[in-house]
């Protein structure tokens, strides 16, 4: 099993970190305090990913990935548009040409960067066409903005579509060993199929469920006892093996869980193991 993959120029470990616990409330509060330290040890850990946006506590988790870690030396930091959050729990669609624009200048000067190495459109919206969503994207790939395109939460009609405006290096969806519905019913086909056909990332965010995981399951447990190891590590240790080019980004607010997860990196799944978890 290869631990890395080569995106964007960088040939990075495969297990990410996503931020949006790096604020209160489940990503939509204010400033976790311990942000920082959560980060720096994820670089001293290994980590190399660092997945974020700018609708994450409207801007505070992409902050705290710059006080952090600007200038990033060796760091693939990744960011989104599309998503605006306007109160607790609240999400709403956004991906007018001039929201995408606003949003990326807005990131750029969080992140101080003058161009981004990855940025994701992060969700289609039903009221915009999605070839002009992309379209902009690619608009500001050619400014200097944007050195590669993404897309998230999507399905293979929108693959195809994205793929007819620009270069697209990567989808992050929904997918982990119990709900697997980003991989293959977001819009229909097999999202994770398409990823390995053409060479793209496929990024799961909530890797581990976001609470929809249980970890007394059965299987997980019986790994994990025969792995010296925890559920949750045996979740991420199943998309590594499940396909070489899933990069999951599992997020925490906790020093213990940041440690867990990269060490699950270390665990190596036999045949009958992964027969049980993706049965």
């Amino acid at each position: 099993m290869n631990l890395t993959f080569s995106l964007c120029g960088h040939e990075i470990p495969r297990i990410g970190m996503g931020t949006l616990y790096l604020s209160t409330e489940r990503g939509f509060g204010g400033p976790l305090p311990h942000a920082g330290a959560l980060l720096e040890e994820a670089v001293r850990l290994g980590v190399r990913f660092f997945d974020t946006a700018d609708s994450y506590a409207n801007g505070i988790a992409e902050q705290a990935v710059h006080d952090a870690l600007h200038p990033y030396d060796g760091l693939l930091i990744t960011t989104k548009g599309g998503f605006r959050h306007e109160r607790l729990g609240q999400w709403l669609r956004d991906g007018r040409p001039e929201h995408l624009r606003q949003v990326l200048d807005d990131s750029l000067r969080r992140l101080e960067l003058e161009t981004v190495d990855l940025f994701q459109l992060h969700c289609p919206d039903p009221r915009i066409p999605y070839a002009e969503s992309i379209g902009t994207l690619a608009d500001l790939q050619r400014q200097g903005k944007i050195r590669h395109i993404g897309i998230s939460n999507v399905g293979t009609s929108e693959i195809e579509i994205a793929r007819e405006e620009a270069e697209i290096v990567s989808v992050q969806n929904p997918f982990n060993v119990r709900s697997r519905r980003g991989g293959n019913v977001l819009g229909g086909g097999d999202v994770l199929d398409v990823c390995e056909t053409h060479g793209m990332a496929f990024i799961p965010w909530a890797p581990l469920g976001d609470g929809g995981i249980s970890w007394s399951d059965p299987v997980l447990v019986a790994l994990a006892e025969k792995h010296k190891a925890r559920p949750p590590q045996i979740a991420l240790s199943a998309l590594l093996h499940r396909s070489p080019v899933i990069l999951p980004i599992p997020g925490t607010s906790s020093h213990n869980h940041l440690r867990q997860n990269v060490a699950a990196g270390e665990i190596i799944l036999d045949e009958e193991d992964l027969d049980q978890l993706w049965a």
